[in-house]
């Protein structure tokens, strides 16, 4: 009888230890024991894209990503630049495996001076164990817009955001002064915006569509122009206010500026511009409201015209002007030959343009050297 018992003590402790091992080893939801692959590799590859252009480094590490395994999505990149050590980190992830709670993380460090990788770390595993950010970065930026020189900082990208840190401080983006004196000859489009501070040793400016800031040093070689008028300006005439624009730089190497004034004063810049030969900015866009004929070969064309960046100088004042076309005046007209100023009685005046002669441009009626309209087209 005891044989029996123990026999059957034995049967149960065998069910029992059965049961537990199973809860430990067998559970697919316990990473403990599930299996779990870490490896590093040094290989080294050549990077041939822009380290900090994150949709050209995203398309050349994600093909080496996905040599160690397919399907991985870049989810993370942090960037560590200190004067003489920058670098960079990319994490591939994926957690997707036909229901398996299976992920895999691949990492890649990357020498962003020597543009090269420098370690590759794989590891796949349980998703308790595995872990890392999940979707994708799709991210457009550049890095390279957050960083100056001779400057340390740290810059963490999620599909989420953009996150700064200075000094192991978290920065606000909206607070970070890009310093873009070395680059305003390379741009092809230049920087923009409105002059927020001027120090003894910067121009601060802020583009308020972008809400991003800008900051150009003092002791620079650029030079400056009135953007109305072409007319140079000195460093000591730029004010908190005026609006400013380097595209102009790289054609004509110079830095283009508005001061936000208005009335007769903004008038009278306007009327410069128009006659201009050869403005280096933009050109006053007048609309046509009337075009009295005079005879075969004279006319009194009526325009409205304002500032050059309405959206910037909201309330400069809208202006009228009366000018006269002669038998003198170049005219261009899309879909017509004009051979007498007569001609124009029917041609639209929404989109025109008109130069007018300089040496008038003070009288009650100044001369137009040249006429353009789209007529319609």
């Amino acid at each position: 009888m005891k044989k029996k018992i123990s026999i059957i003590v034995l049967i149960v402790f065998i069910i029992i230890l059965g049961i537990i091992l199973y809860m430990f080893v067998g559970d697919t939801d316990n990473d403990d024991f599930a299996p779990y692959i870490n490896k590093e590799y040094y290989e080294v590859y050549d990077i041939q894209s822009d380290i900090y252009n994150l949709t050209e480094i995203k398309s050349e590490l994600t093909k080496i990503a996905q040599k160690y395994e397919e399907g991985l999505k870049l989810t993370f990149a942090q960037y560590d630049i200190e004067e003489n050590n920058k670098k960079a980190e990319f994490q591939f992830y994926k957690n997707t495996y036909n229901g398996e709670n299976l992920a895999c993380l691949l990492t890649i460090n990357v020498d962003i001076d020597a543009k090269k990788t420098t370690k590759i770390k794989y590891e796949k595993g349980h998703v308790k164990r595995v872990t890392g950010y999940s979707n994708e970065i799709n991210s457009l930026e550049k890095i390279s817009d957050y960083i100056n020189p001779n400057e340390n900082i740290k810059i963490t990208v999620t599909s989420q955001d953009i996150t700064l840190y200075k000094d192991g401080q978290k920065i606000d983006n909206n607070d970070f002064i890009q310093n873009i004196t070395n680059d305003i000859e390379t741009n092809d489009y230049g920087y923009n915006g409105i002059i927020t501070e001027i120090s003894y040793n910067n121009i601060i400016f802020e583009n308020q569509s972008s809400n991003k800031k800008y900051s150009i040093d003092i002791n620079s070689n650029f030079k400056f122009i009135n953007g109305r008028t072409n007319d140079e300006m000195n460093i000591n005439d730029l004010k908190v206010d005026y609006y400013i624009d380097t595209s102009t730089y790289k054609k004509s190497k110079v830095i283009s500026v508005l001061s936000n004034i208005k009335g007769e004063e903004l008038r009278k810049e306007l009327m410069k511009n128009f006659a201009l030969e050869n403005p280096i900015y933009l050109t006053v866009s007048p609309i046509g409201t009337n075009m009295e004929i005079l005879n075969k070969n004279k006319a009194i064309l009526t325009v409205t015209f304002g500032d050059l960046l309405p959206d910037y100088n909201t309330d400069g004042g809208e202006f009228e002007l009366k000018v006269e076309i002669n038998s003198n005046t170049k005219i261009e007209c899309k879909g017509l030959v004009v051979e007498y100023v007569e001609q124009l009685k029917d041609v639209t005046l929404d989109i025109i343009k008109i130069k007018l002669d300089k040496n008038t441009i003070n009288n009650e009626i100044p001369v137009v050297t040249y006429f353009n309209s789209s007529n319609g087209n």
